[in-house]
């Protein structure tokens, strides 16, 4: 690229396409330099960046040496679901489908890089039966949401004052997911109402809802019972405070037939068994959605990546089954049965084969995969070693790289265990340079 203008001399310009953010796309976000709000097209090794706008008939190019992150347009079709999920010693986290797994090495393949393989040292744990977790429903897209006069829809679902927004499905499953992000700006206050029989937070609703502000995070049963309200999990000491960049990454799961409720924010497990108690009465059935801003009409909420998913059964709660031992491998199966040794081998086949050895049982036969929920392999996590940034796949994972460019729709890495990649970005949430 040649004559690239530096932004800094162009800072209205960066506003003034921030303003079409209706128009465009992509945001890349460039320090005290601002953002700029366009179609990304290409970003060179050296963070030279070509953006389309609908601002200008050419294509704007301008050297990135602040960028912070980009936020790519949302995809219209969910990832294809995988198998498996792969954690890495280093933090990263990969949808695969394993292929086989010898002393040394993992193979596997992904909807995100093709056919791959890492070393077993570099393995934490390997998640089995993932893909039963479905994704029913992705957004929020425009006009799917009633907002009222107290939200808009911007590419987003963006709080403008106290009341609510909310979306009505043909039915919620018997065991399903609910993940959301949420940003704020100014004073956090925001209630997700779901499996609600009631648009409203006004208390006439037979649902569960989760709270946020300043007291601290709660998860509530609200009942047209005798008893309205009863506090299923609450933590007092999570504030807005804790939040680092005031957003917040959530979890719920719900299994219906067990009245069992599972809560994670950030990424981080808050309570995996919460009890809905028998005498608030049958569980909630409603099939509304809904989002309620409780705070200042200066405050500013965003609703980001809304999904709705089939919560798999077999080993879903096997799944959450913590590490005991960090110098053996450690097998769950989808009874939560345990066992510690040693993980001989992963072999092909209609249905996986597992070879796993413990003192116990010293001449093994293979246990098909179907029968596995989650193999933690042995060796403490890595300690953090930096790597300049952060790629967030749509739906599930998480690489961290060295370094990457990106040209004709599609990314290319260094990633520190995986070598080189090849994504389209498509399947890219957001690239992050890690501070």
């Amino acid at each position: 690229m040649s004559n690239l203008p530096l932004l800094h001399t162009g800072f209205a310009f960066a506003g003034s396409l921030l303003a079409a953010g209706s128009l465009c796309a992509d945001e890349i976000s460039l320090g005290a330099q601002g953002k700029i709000t366009g179609t990304v097209e290409s970003v060179s090794a050296e963070k030279e960046i070509s953006l389309r706008s609908p601002l200008s008939p050419e294509l704007l190019q301008f050297q990135g040496d602040q960028l912070e992150s980009i936020v790519f347009e949302k995809s219209k079709d969910a990832p294809a679901s995988t198998n498996n999920i792969l954690y890495l010693k280093n933090g990263d986290v990969l949808p695969v489908t394993v292929e086989q797994l010898d002393d040394k090495t993992l193979s596997f393949e992904s909807p995100w890089s093709g056919k791959k393989s890492v070393a077993r040292t570099a393995i934490d744990c390997l998640h089995f039966g993932t893909s039963e977790n479905m994704v029913l429903y992705r957004g929020p897209n425009q006009n799917e949401w009633q907002t009222g006069r107290a939200w808009k829809f911007d590419n987003a679902l963006v709080s403008q004052a106290w009341g609510s927004v909310h979306r009505k499905f043909e039915k919620l499953p018997e065991r399903y997911i609910l993940n959301f992000t949420v940003e704020w700006t100014g004073n956090a206050g925001i209630k997700c109402l779901f499996a609600s029989t009631s648009a409203d937070g006004n208390g006439t609703a037979d649902c569960y809802f989760l709270q946020f502000n300043s007291g601290g995070l709660e998860l509530k049963r609200q009942s047209t019972g005798s008893k309205k309200y009863t506090s299923l999990a609450s933590f007092n000491d999570f504030t807005p405070d804790d939040v680092e960049d005031s957003k917040m990454e959530v979890e719920i799961r719900v299994d219906r037939s067990n009245r069992l409720l599972q809560l994670a924010v950030n990424g981080k497990q808050m309570r995996n068994n919460i009890i809905d108690p028998a005498e608030t009465g049958p569980m909630p059935s409603g099939n509304l959605i809904s989002f309620v801003s409780t705070s200042g009409t200066e405050d500013r909420h965003t609703i980001t990546d809304i999904r709705l998913s089939n919560w798999g059964s077999a080993s879903a709660e096997a799944r959450m089954e913590k590490r005991t031992d960090t110098k053996r491998d450690v097998l769950f199966d989808i009874e939560s049965n345990r066992s510690s040794g040693t993980l001989k081998s992963i072999t092909p086949g209609k249905d996986l084969q597992v070879l796993f050895e413990n003192p116990h049982d010293p001449s093994p036969k293979p246990l098909p995969g179907s029968k596995v929920a989650v193999i933690y392999f042995a060796g403490e996590n890595a300690k953090e070693t930096p790597h300049p940034y952060r790629l967030k796949l749509h739906g599930t994972g998480t690489l961290h790289v060295d370094s990457f460019t990106l040209a004709d729709g599609v990314l290319r890495a260094k990633h520190p265990e995986l070598g080189d990649l090849e994504i389209a970005a498509s399947l890219i949430a957001e690239i992050t340079r890690i501070p």
